[in-house]
């Protein structure tokens, strides 16, 4: 799945794969999931004001290509050593257009952040990017971190005021956080030849089954995903199983939208959960033309 790694590439190949395009349908389907949760908790007072939330989204999309992008920056002298053919090593992007481009995409959404009251959480978003970015080398820093990256972006599309329940997005940032975590943890042996922690992959189970079988009996249209997605988880499984990590890696990364689809079934929100399936399959395709991890 996806171009061999060691293959020369272009700039604009360069850029798109140190930006993870590839995997940007997962962010979009975390945003459509933290629209689902906005819905139900704002119920028939659910406004749209389509430019603000255009503009936020693209906020979002940005944050995380910057942190793609610092994070293949910070670690251009290891991948000098262990990974030459990564865009910065090889030549196809300079260390210093990198950080600048980086720096200055997170400058302009704090900037954004910092002008609007409902856009807050942005500047949280922005502190956890640039703390997993210098901080990932450790192995509990880069967990954490990471899982906080996702889990935020739930909680700022939903966006909930003064006396919301909170119980409802923060079981849902929970679950992305944890699906995050442990997709991390996988991917921190994604270059080493053993399989001792295969059998993590089906920990990644844990936040959408956790979610459905506390809706049951109410939510059952959510079985539906669900058994698809440990169909998927499976199949990673088999893959890590045959050292084809990045076979493994890059369906646990779809997995995102699968865990969104979930999560928006059991919201009955059912539009958002096909987009969120759309996402999953634009990702997959993706995935074999730009290597996401």
């Amino acid at each position: 799945m996806g171009k061999e790694a060691n293959q020369p590439i272009s700039k604009s190949e360069a850029w798109l794969g140190m930006m993870r395009i590839s995997n940007a349908p997962t962010v979009a389907s975390n945003i459509l999931v933290g629209t689902a949760i906005a819905i139900q908790m704002q119920g028939k007072h659910f406004t749209w004001d389509l430019s603000f939330n255009i503009f936020f989204a693209i906020c979002i999309f940005a944050v995380y290509f910057a942190g793609m992008i610092l994070n293949d920056a910070f670690d251009a002298k290891y991948d000098q050593q262990h990974r030459p053919s990564r865009p910065i090593p090889s030549g196809a992007v300079s260390r210093y257009a990198a950080w600048t481009v980086g720096i200055a995409i997170l400058g302009a959404v704090s900037v954004f952040g910092f002008g609007h009251g409902a856009a807050n959480g942005l500047i949280l978003l922005v502190t956890a990017v640039l703390l997993y970015t210098f901080f990932h080398r450790w192995f509990i820093t880069a967990v954490a971190y990471m899982a906080l990256c996702r889990g935020l972006v739930y909680l700022i599309v939903a966006n909930p005021t003064q006396g919301s329940s909170l119980s409802l997005v923060l079981t849902f940032c929970i679950a992305l956080a944890f699906y995050t975590a442990v997709l991390t943890f996988i991917g921190r042996f994604e270059n080493k030849k053993n399989i001792n922690h295969v059998w993590v992959t089906w920990l990644l189970l844990l936040p959408p089954f956790y979610v459905v079988f506390t809706q049951l009996p109410i939510i059952w249209f959510a079985l539906i995903p669900l058994v698809f997605m440990v169909y998927w988880i499976w199949l990673a499984w088999v893959d890590f199983k045959a050292n084809k990590k990045m076979d493994g890696m890059h369906r646990i990364l779809s997995g995102f939208c699968l865990v969104d689809c979930v999560l928006a079934s059991t919201l009955e929100q059912y539009a958002i959960a096909g987009l969120c399936a759309v996402c999953f399959v634009i990702t997959v395709g993706f995935h074999r033309k730009i290597l996401g991890t």
